[in-house]
């Protein structure tokens, strides 16, 4: 799980000025604003990824992503993206990359 975190942490960081703030519940990624927030689940063996995207705007796969709006989470986002494996890491790139372009 270290080693996925470390991949996370480096797609998060690669967009220029990203300031990483170690919070007591997330970790928040920000570009002026809140874009991501990470989450860990050790015991699901799973990082909660939630990003300031509209859920309308993107695919939402079962057991993938998932809407988070009007539920109530720690981070911010209201889209929820499932990170258990590198092939997630890089199916939820193009995610990433509509958030932060979009600060």
């Amino acid at each position: 799980m270290q080693d996925l975190y470390a991949e996370l942490d480096e797609a998060l960081t690669v967009w220029g000025e990203v300031e990483v703030q170690m919070l007591r519940h997330y970790v928040a990624y920000r570009l002026m604003v809140n874009r991501a927030s990470v989450v860990f689940r050790p015991a699901h063996e799973v990082i909660l990824l939630y990003l300031t995207l509209d859920p309308d705007t993107a695919k939402l796969e079962e057991g993938f992503t998932r809407d988070m709006r009007g539920i109530g989470h720690v981070g911010t986002g209201d889209l929820e993206v499932r990170i258990a494996s590198a092939a997630d890491l890089d199916r939820a790139a193009p995610l990433i990359q509509r958030a932060f372009e979009a600060a």
